[in-house]
């Protein structure tokens, strides 16, 4: 991923991060949404944008809230200077759960090895 791509990443991020900010998203399915990282496409027309709930069991009702205010959110990157508006797609981001995973086999490992 180029430099100018990456950067405008963490724009596109920080921009659909702070909308959570101050109430401005008013839906009850998105209040415990955290935005993770932004990834984009290298023609710029798709974002992946990742997010963390904590409760795991609503990750489900986040995802249908984040697909419902994605107009909105679009909408409020249009402060970018850029042709066309990257089309968002929301992805849960399984990262902690897939580290603990590794970390609780190795401990498994290293226990039986003993």
């Amino acid at each position: 991923m180029s430099i100018r791509v990456s950067r405008l990443a963490d724009e596109i991020r920080d921009i659909i991060a702070s909308c959570f900010l101050g109430g401005r998203l008013q839906d009850p399915r998105i209040k415990d949404v955290t935005i993770t990282s932004v990834v984009l496409s290298a023609d710029l027309q798709i974002a992946k944008v990742y997010f963390r709930v904590y409760d795991l069991e609503s990750k489900d009702k986040a995802l249908e809230g984040l697909q419902h205010a994605g107009g909105y959110l679009r909408k409020q990157l249009s402060s970018l200077d850029l042709r066309r508006i990257p089309e968002l797609k929301f992805f849960y981001d399984d990262g902690v759960e897939k580290k603990e995973s590794i970390e609780r086999i190795l401990y498994e490992l290293k226990n039986e090895s003993k």
